[in-house]
């Protein structure tokens, strides 16, 4: 089968969210199993630095846009360690920019109008490349529009929509008069039956015109159809019915592996824990705490944002009598000077407000728990390298963190609560600071969460049942 990923980021050529990481990873999984799957994404100005060797395969591809006509040109490299080729959509205007949606001062106000090139191309490089795909896989709202594109036109690629986030901010919507811009028209009944009449709303593009869909857990599929979490989309996924899935993400235990990792301070594994005694007190001289091996030592890393639970977090700051806490990440100022305060006022607080892959790959290492209090959560990725390194997750139950954390049953890895509220984390908490104290249950813990296999070759077997299902929908 032959597909084409189409993402607005991928690691390691550019990168904001976790939606890099699963276009940087997903592919190799899938090109293992034999699928011909190729990835095409902008050509920033970050891709010129991270690429490397890049070769020039079309001089120069026609884009008809909604107003006229542009153009491009397409470069090609490949995923690291693989041989599947990465196409780089080269439009200055559009991409040879300091950022990928946005600059430190605000979001691109073009932005509509830059992802509806990018579509528009990505769907104009396939016969000028000689690939011909099966499934076109589409990635988050900025990738939707070719879901339209190809039903309005009626071309013949199945399309599937992968949601990675449908929270309200990561929905792309724009005013109604955007919609001349990327060339829909409220009077073409299917799209205004699917925007209502009103603003346009890109991930609703994606989950009405594709012909599956999927979010990256089983739980958050669920979890979607609910106006609750689903805001703004929940009647859309209860529409589809069969056709949203649920497949939860993955981890490369190569990139991810405390045996083979180079920046932690001594490295270690399920045989052989020794190390970690070395890593935790290096993490704790890392952030000027206290470096006392009996103390547990919580960590995060994280997303400074409302969608974290940082505001739970926050009625803990002054009760760190029984642990320590260290903090990584960046986002909303408010959240910033909060955290920043609390590491210069606390003993047993550390925060390093930046993002630093060297510094996350410490923590992971170091810490004995990891934390994610999620309002909500697609699917996450911190509590499955934390489970790699041996790091017992302490999480919300829900979306991604219910379905690969388990409190209950022999496979227990780490300790959950239900109801969004500080006095629900306070106990789930204490449950896994009681349990630190008890060394034989702590080993047991820790040998669970070795023994967890998020791998990606799992999640890219039922990707490949999904590329059929659409082929199937596509073609009925």
């Amino acid at each position: 089968m032959k597909v084409l990923l189409v993402s607005a980021e991928v690691d390691p050529f550019a990168k904001v969210g976790g939606l890099a990481d699963v276009a940087g990873s997903l592919p190799r999984a899938l090109a293992k199993l034999g699928t011909d799957i190729r990835v095409i994404m902008p050509k920033y100005r970050t891709v010129r630095l991270r690429a490397g060797d890049m070769q020039r395969v079309v001089e120069s591809l026609p884009v008809l846009m909604p107003a006229c006509e542009s153009g491009c040109a397409i470069d090609m490299s490949y995923l690291p360690d693989s041989n599947v080729p990465v196409y780089f959509v080269e439009h200055n205007e559009y991409f040879d920019r300091e950022g990928v949606y946005g600059s430190p001062s605000g979001v691109y106000a073009d932005n509509a109008q830059r992802l509806c090139f990018f579509c528009r191309a990505a769907l104009a490089a396939a016969p000028a490349l000689g690939f011909e795909p099966d499934v076109i896989h589409l990635n988050d709202w900025h990738t939707a529009l070719i879901a339209a594109y190809c039903k309005l036109r009626g071309l013949h690629y199945a399309t599937v929509f992968t949601a990675h986030n449908l929270g309200g901010a990561y929905q792309g919507t724009f005013p109604q008069d955007y919609l001349d811009d990327v060339g829909l028209d409220l009077g073409e009944p299917r799209v205004h039956r699917l925007l209502l009449g009103g603003p346009l709303n890109l991930a609703r593009v994606g989950l009405g015109f594709a012909d599956v869909i999927n979010t990256v857990s089983e739980k958050y599929a669920e979890e979607t159809a609910n106006e609750a979490t689903g805001e703004g989309v929940a009647d859309l996924i209860a529409q589809r019915g069969n056709d949203m899935w649920g497949v939860v993400n993955g981890i490369d235990y190569d990139l991810w592996s405390p045996r083979n990792d180079g920046h932690i301070a001594a490295q270690y594994d399920a045989d052989d824990i020794s190390g970690k005694a070395a890593c935790k007190a290096d993490l704790q001289g890392e952030f000027g705490l206290p470096q006392n091996p009996d103390i547990p030592l919580i960590s995060m890393v994280t997303r400074l944002d409302a969608q974290k639970g940082l505001d739970l977090v926050a009625e803990l700051l002054d009760d760190t009598s029984r642990f320590q806490l260290v903090l990584l990440g960046t986002g909303d100022p408010q959240l910033e000077a909060l955290f920043s305060e609390a590491s210069r006022t606390h003993e047993n607080i550390g925060a390093r407000l930046e993002f630093s892959d060297a510094l996350a790959r410490k923590i992971y290492a170091g810490a004995d728990m990891f934390l994610m209090p999620s309002r909500y959560e697609p699917c996450g990725l911190g509590q499955m390298i934390a489970l790699a390194y041996g790091t017992v997750p302490i999480v919300r139950s829900t979306g991604g963190l219910a379905d690969t954390v388990h409190a209950t049953g022999a496979a227990t890895n780490g300790f959950s609560f239900e109801e969004y509220s500080t006095q629900a984390l306070k106990g789930a908490l204490k449950q896994a600071l009681d349990a630190y104290r008890n060394s034989r249950r702590w080993r047991r813990l820790m040998a669970n969460a070795f023994a967890c296999d998020y791998s990606w070759t799992a999640s890219a077997r039922r990707y490949q049942e999904l590329y059929q299902a659409a082929c199937q929908k596509a073609a009925a």
